[in-house]
């Protein structure tokens, strides 16, 4: 073992060394002070001090860490109008939308990812009944105060950690010492603000309840739909329309590569056409060189007369 490393445990020894004295010497004040206080009080002094761990447990319990979540389906014949009113009850609320979406067509919606104070949820739950139809309300409560609980106190466990590792790092002398420090340090700093984050993003969670809510138009029922010659006779010619829409954009769709294979028709046709041709005329020329190369028949034996010359 190296004097460098006996010495830093020797630093570590004596710093763990007074912080028990420290914890030891407060436990023991806090124990003297409250037998003091329990011998010298009244007897109903006392049994109101006796009775304070239970208010205390009482108010815990009710002090619980909730994190609130809930979704609410709204349908209204003025869509746009609906999405406003929410915004501006949320803004009346105090709070934000942090997600917004919206689609159109036949069936236009909206949706909405709002964050309100966890206090306010309840009564802006109310509010968002009178923007529309409800027909949709669920909530959900998880119940986070172990792990708040946990957080915190490793945050706080970490920073004591780092403060020391601090005061350790501005005394070492030794090279080796310091090396260690350092590396147990950033490695305590990095956990810490890690741990933080992590506790922040669960505060805000606690303190802002999240609230999904989608707004849909009406929809007319089955026995609402119109009926007779008349809507028989406008369904016909829409869906009329529809179907030569439908022909022309696929037309549309079709064409370029139908001019495409045109144009390569065109080219194949006029290439065999030309190749057609060629061999035409070379089939001709060779006829027209064999009929040339034949001898002339000659006269029969007999007749006395000589061959005829051919014309010129």
């Amino acid at each position: 073992m190296t004097p460098m490393r006996t010495s830093f445990r020797r630093l570590g020894a004596a710093t763990a060394l007074a912080l028990s004295a420290l914890l030891l010497s407060g436990c023991a004040g806090g124990m003297s002070s409250t037998e003091s206080q329990s011998e010298s009080a009244p007897q109903g002094v006392a049994q109101d001090y006796a009775g304070a761990p239970e208010a205390a447990a009482g108010a815990a319990q009710e002090n619980r860490d909730v994190v609130t979540t809930g979704y609410v389906g709204i349908q209204t014949g003025d869509v746009p109008g609906a999405r406003t009113r929410v915004e501006d009850l949320v803004e009346a609320r105090d709070g934000r939308i942090d997600a917004r979406s919206e689609t159109g067509g036949d069936s236009v919606s909206a949706q909405l990812t709002a964050r309100v104070p966890a206090a306010d949820y309840d009564a802006f739950i109310t509010e968002l009944r009178e923007v529309g139809d409800v027909v949709s309300v669920e909530t959900s409560a998880v119940d986070v105060t172990l792990q708040k609980t946990d957080m915190s106190s490793r945050v706080s466990t970490l920073e004591a950690s780092v403060t020391s590792l601090r005061g350790m790092l501005s005394s070492a002398t030794e090279v080796d010492d310091l090396l260690a420090i350092e590396t147990t340090l950033t490695e305590r700093t990095s956990e810490l603000q890690s741990l933080r984050a992590q506790l922040e993003v669960l505060e805000e969670s606690i303190a802002y309840s999240t609230v999904s809510i989608s707004i849909s138009s009406d929809a007319p029922s089955p026995g609402q739909e119109p009926a007779g010659f008349l809507a028989g006779l406008q369904d016909g010619m829409a869906a009329l329309l529809r179907g030569f829409a439908s022909f022309w954009t696929a037309l549309g769709f079709a064409l370029p590569g139908l001019a495409l294979l045109a144009v390569l028709g065109a080219a194949a046709w006029l290439i065999v056409r030309l190749s057609m041709r060629s061999a035409a005329a070379r089939a001709a020329r060779r006829a027209e060189a064999v009929s040339v190369a034949q001898p002339a028949p000659a006269a029969p034996e007999g007749t006395g007369r000589a061959p005829a010359e051919p014309a010129s």
